[in-house]
């Protein structure tokens, strides 16, 4: 009898370490997604990103998806205010439709380098603007990440000065103040989705796009247009944006190293920007695309002159406007 009981504790104790690894080896998910190609550097900071979250925390699995793959724009940040998606990265002014002052983030020529963006996110005054974001969405900005964010121009179209935007039909985000801020020029601003410009500039029914350089190279769009305009129109940096849903679920150490794997992000996407951006200027002008150095002081005079149209009379939204072009935040 004792030989059976003994064979029957043997048995459930080699069960017991059977199934433990089972669950040892369970890991905890993570969903980034972006609406940004595979090639892009979206995507090279989501990688790099996750190799520093998996190497710190081997509990945790980072998946990614970029082009889309947990939605558009609106779904995903649906999903932040709901809880569904982990995290999404994008530039900030994403987000202005949930927050008035938000709305700032998509005016034109505020910031001078990405160097003062990010000076600006480290602000009391962008502290403030998050934990309005937070109580009245649940989301909150984890980090941000340097990817030589500064939009430029393609088109059709050489844009010396302000004048040359006159009548250019040109593709901007689904935000008042971008489309505002083209109107100001003398542009016909069309919004749309991104997955729609390049078949878009093809077929002329745009004909222009602003975004970063490296940004419109990897989704093919110069293979669509004749110029590159140097308009220096926004300088930022890519956000990564959470729900608060998912965030206060994480310990402190994993707060702190999911913070830290952004900042390895931000120097690594820095450093591929760096390497990258010469070499596709250059080939952009192999192909026959012409830069132009354009001449911005009408173009931020005309920023300037119609703020108030711009923010929509927001006098949040106005004020740290002011706080900005003051360089006081």
């Amino acid at each position: 009898m004792k030989k059976v009981v003994s064979i029957l504790i043997a048995g459930m104790v080699l069960m017991a370490f059977a199934v433990t690894p089972a669950f040892a080896g369970k890991k905890k998910i993570c969903k980034l997604g972006h609406v940004n190609s595979p090639a892009s550097i979206f995507q090279f900071g989501a990688v790099a990103f996750k190799e520093a979250v998996e190497k710190e925390l081997p509990d945790w699995t980072i998946e990614l998806y970029p082009s889309g793959g947990l939605g558009g724009s609106l779904a995903m940040i649906q999903g932040l205010t709901l809880g569904t998606v982990d995290i999404y990265t994008e530039f900030i002014n994403i987000l202005a439709d949930l927050l008035p002052e938000y709305n700032v983030f998509a005016v034109h020529y505020k910031f001078d380098s990405v160097d003062e963006y990010e000076l600006f996110m480290n602000s009391p005054t962008f502290a403030k603007m998050n934990e309005k974001m937070i109580k009245k969405n649940g989301i909150t900005n984890m980090g941000n990440m340097r990817a030589g964010s500064v939009y430029n121009q393609f088109s059709n179209k050489p844009m010396y000065t302000v004048e040359d935007a006159k009548g250019v039909i040109g593709r901007v985000a689904q935000m008042a103040p971008l489309v505002q801020c083209w109107l100001a020029y003398g542009a016909k601003p069309t919004s749309m989705d991104w997955g729609e410009i390049y078949t878009s500039l093809q077929t002329g029914v745009i004909t222009a796009i602003d975004n970063p350089i490296l940004d419109m190279y990897d989704e093919k769009f110069h293979e669509a247009v004749k110029y590159l305009n140097m308009t220096n129109n926004i300088y930022n940096m890519i956000s990564y944006n959470t729900s608060m849903a998912f965030w206060e679920k994480l310990s402190d150490k994993e707060k702190d190293v999911f913070t830290r794997a952004i900042r390895v992000a931000s120097i690594k996407g820095e450093m591929e920007v760096e390497k990258r951006l010469d070499g596709v200027k250059a080939e952009l002008k192999s192909k026959g695309i012409q830069t132009i150095q354009t001449d911005t002081s009408g173009f931020k005079k005309a920023v300037q002159s119609n703020i108030n149209t711009i923010l929509k009379g927001n006098k949040d939204a106005i004020a740290i406007y002011e706080k900005i072009m003051k360089k006081d935040f």
